[in-house]
């Protein structure tokens, strides 16, 4: 007999691995033909291995269900086992049922006889029909179907396992992660900056005495207010027209201002002594009215034409 270094169980004398931990015991005798190799390390690794002794990598599973197909043919008549007995499905060695691992290839075999074993059936309590309008509110999400056989390899897998214990294949579409108080919140993605807007040029606005030719400039923003300085009251218009026959035409000290909004130019009277007109139209006090190109406007008897050059 031989004794586990790691839990001091007593086992077969060609026992590779212990059937209790799963230490290795002893070195695999080297077959007649070249042995396996870690495709990661390069290091000798022993058939039926899932993992690399040297460098932990993961190793190619031999295919489920071979030792069973090979002990099915004419040739070599399956052995037989007890109730207590069971055939290792990867190396086709015979172990116990109790054995959590493979003696002769280091496979686990809880899980297999777990999965193997089916479980106790417990008659199913009698549910109690809820009213009519609450069946439909307490319905219950479909659950998942219980998967016992993994759908890539084909070896079997407990219920509930979100990856197969052989190839790693998922087992369920969906696990919710629980939250917990440590969880991180996730940043939300910066969202990409938009592209900035090609600056506009500033629309060239202006009012031109029609007797003289003269121009007066119009503000781009904000307001501009016309009519005729008089430093007496303190009042000085952004456009001035005394030098333009304003006192002897009627122009009042604050006639009407121009004002932008938006992308258009308004008017709008100020209460004026002799009233403000644009196209011959008179204008009523304190309402605006929209500006376009080339149109008239006449504060009392001075005419003035607006230009804006877009």
């Amino acid at each position: 007999m031989r004794i586990c270094p790691s839990c001091q169980a007593e086992l077969p004398d060609d026992a590779i691995f212990c059937d209790q931990c799963g230490a290795r015991v002893a070195e695999a005798p080297a077959p007649e033909q070249e042995l396996e190799r870690c495709p990661q390390c390069g290091a000798p690794v022993t058939p039926g291995e899932l993992f690399c002794g040297n460098c932990g990598a993961p190793l190619e599973a031999p295919a489920p269900g071979a030792a069973e197909t090979m002990a099915a043919t004419p040739e070599s008549p399956p052995p037989e086992t007890s109730d207590e007995e069971m055939t290792c499905p990867f190396c086709g060695a015979t172990v116990l049922r109790t054995d959590d691992f493979c003696f002769a290839c280091g496979a686990a075999l809880s899980r297999v006889a777990k999965a193997a074993t089916p479980a106790p059936t417990e008659p199913e309590p009698t549910p109690t029909p809820a009213p009519a309008n609450e069946q439909e509110t307490q319905a219950a999400p479909d659950a998942p179907p219980e998967i016992h056989e993994c759908p890539s390899c084909g070896a079997p897998v407990i219920p509930g396992e979100a990856f197969c214990e052989f190839c790693g294949a998922a087992l369920i579409t969906h696990v919710e992660a629980p939250a917990g108080p440590d969880a991180a919140p996730q940043p939300a993605p910066t969202p990409a900056p938009a592209p900035a807007a090609a600056p506009q040029a500033e629309p060239n606005a202006r009012l031109i005495v029609d007797e003289s030719g003269i121009e007066l400039p119009v503000k781009a923003s904000g307001e501009t207010l016309v009519g005729r300085e008089d430093p007496v009251s303190g009042i000085y218009p952004d456009v001035d027209l005394t030098p333009h026959g304003g006192e002897e035409g009627g122009v009042s000290r604050r006639h009407f201002k121009i004002r932008r909004e938006g992308a258009r130019y308004v008017i709008e009277d100020l209460n004026s002594t002799n009233f403000t007109m644009v196209n011959k139209k008179g204008l009523q006090p304190g309402v605006a009215v929209p500006l376009e190109d080339g149109d008239e406007i006449r504060a009392g008897r001075v005419a003035l034409t607006f230009r804006i050059d877009r």
